[in-house]
């Protein structure tokens, strides 16, 4: 009964855990330093049908993926599982255009208004999103 429980526990809290682990650039999604952003898939794993994402806030260089605490890229089930994360995460959905060239498909994201993103208490740097000022 004992190793059930520790099972269990350990579960829940690998799952409270996996639930903040997505990251761009090494910093977490919901404290980005933008108020719109861009995201569209790249083809995943090999031999895979999930994908990994790619997120444009304006930052210049090459675009990021969204990633765990590793560094790793994440992989999703299709892009309505990225919204729904983005979502959790302080975002909502604007648009979503069809390029032509090569039909990928981008979705254009904007921070909901009085979205106050998750803070650690051991974190000093942790951003706040003023929805008076739109601002940070």
């Amino acid at each position: 009964m004992k190793a059930n429980f520790f099972l269990l526990l350990l579960f829940v809290m690998g799952s409270i855990s996996f639930a903040r682990a997505q990251y761009v650039n090494e910093k977490p999604i919901a404290e980005l330093d933008a108020d719109y952003i861009r995201i569209w898939s790249d083809s995943g794993p090999l031999l895979s049908p999930k994908i990994t994402v790619r997120v444009d806030w304006g930052q210049g260089g090459r675009t990021p993926q969204i990633t765990d605490d590793r560094r790793r890229p994440i992989s999703f089930n299709g892009m309505i599982a990225v919204l729904n994360m983005l979502s959790k995460e302080g975002f909502e959905l604007i648009e979503i255009v069809r390029d032509s060239k090569d039909e990928t498909e981008i979705f254009y994201l904007k921070r909901k208004e009085g979205f106050i993103p998750y803070t650690d208490s051991n974190s000093g740097d942790a951003v706040e999103y003023d929805s008076g000022t739109h601002s940070r």
